[in-house]
């Protein structure tokens, strides 16, 4: 099936593009996870959050990384998926894989459009406290959104990192 790579390539490949999407989606989730508020029932719950809020701009990049924009760390794990198609013959998938980067570009940015275009929070000053303080968030928060911001630094490494431990 895939005609110019081996194994081993393909799994390095594979399971870096899987470590960097759960790396992002972890972000996404676990900003969404520490928004604890009783009146969120729906999306349009988000409309509470607040343009200005930090948690806003933490699931503004995670969801730019999941579209895959260009600088972000996302973009090179679609970047992973097109060189294995190019590199398999396998031409015929180019046009799917086209409409679903799209397509889910557009929904990314649908969410990021609904976000920023709120208002002031509403969510009470309790709440923000308490999840403004947590430190097991921000401890991985921090780390994970400078890896996404700066990981095309790092893809090289990850890479290595990968390869080392399928050998």
């Amino acid at each position: 099936m895939l005609l110019s790579y081996d194994y081993t390539q393909t799994m390095i490949l594979v399971l870096s593009y899987m470590i960097l999407y759960n790396l992002t989606s972890f972000l996404l989730f676990s900003t969404i996870m520490q928004i604890v508020n009783t009146n969120f029932k729906t999306l349009y719950s988000f409309a509470n959050i607040g343009a200005s809020n930090i948690f806003t701009k933490f699931l503004g990049l995670s969801l730019l990384s999941l579209a895959g924009v260009p600088p972000l760390v996302g973009f090179f794990s679609k970047i992973f998926v097109f060189v294995l198609i190019s590199n398999s013959a396998l031409f015929v998938l180019f046009p799917s894989f086209f409409a679903l980067l799209f397509i889910g570009l557009y929904f990314y940015v649908q969410n990021l459009r609904f976000l920023n275009s709120t208002g002031k929070s509403n969510i009470s000053l309790v709440v923000e406290l308490h999840s403004r303080f947590n430190f097991l968030y921000f401890t991985f928060a921090l780390p994970l959104s400078f890896f996404i911001i700066f990981g095309f630094c790092y893809v090289d490494d990850l890479l290595l990192l990968v390869a080392w431990s399928l050998l």
